[in-house]
């Protein structure tokens, strides 16, 4: 028999399971955008300096570089983790408004670089990161 108490406690271990996933989701999008679209576009000007770059090259450029490097091998999967989990997941439980909302970002988020990681451009975008 299910009641009131352990549908809200199966809502609340789902609603931590899916922040974590949407999380890292997003954290693995921003690695990507820190550490080769923004050096990318950042191109023909001057490099900013060093002392300036030290933590965020830790906390996004060193994984962003493994992301970069494999890129559609580890875009194509991310896409069909929000489509095949996140998706699911926010229609069928009562999520909070503003972890609706961060799914739907991450959903639109991982689909774009998916999409992004096959095109010429982001071919390019890996040779500049690896070179």
């Amino acid at each position: 028999m299910v009641t009131a108490q352990s549908t809200e406690t199966a809502v609340e271990s789902e609603d931590g399971s899916i922040r974590v996933v949407v999380g890292v989701q997003l954290y693995v999008v921003a690695t990507y955008l820190a550490a080769a679209i923004v050096p990318y576009a950042w191109l023909p000007r001057p490099y900013p300096p060093t002392w300036l770059l030290v933590v965020p090259a830790w906390l996004l450029g060193v994984p962003g570089f493994y992301v970069t490097a494999l890129g559609p091998f580890v875009a194509i999967p991310l896409a069909l983790v929000s489509w095949g989990l996140v998706a699911p997941v926010m229609w069928r439980y009562r999520l909070k408004t503003g972890l609706r909302v961060w799914c739907v970002v991450a959903i639109v988020l991982t689909t774009a670089f998916a999409v992004f990681s096959v095109t010429p451009l982001a071919g390019t975008i890996q040779s500049f990161v690896m070179d």
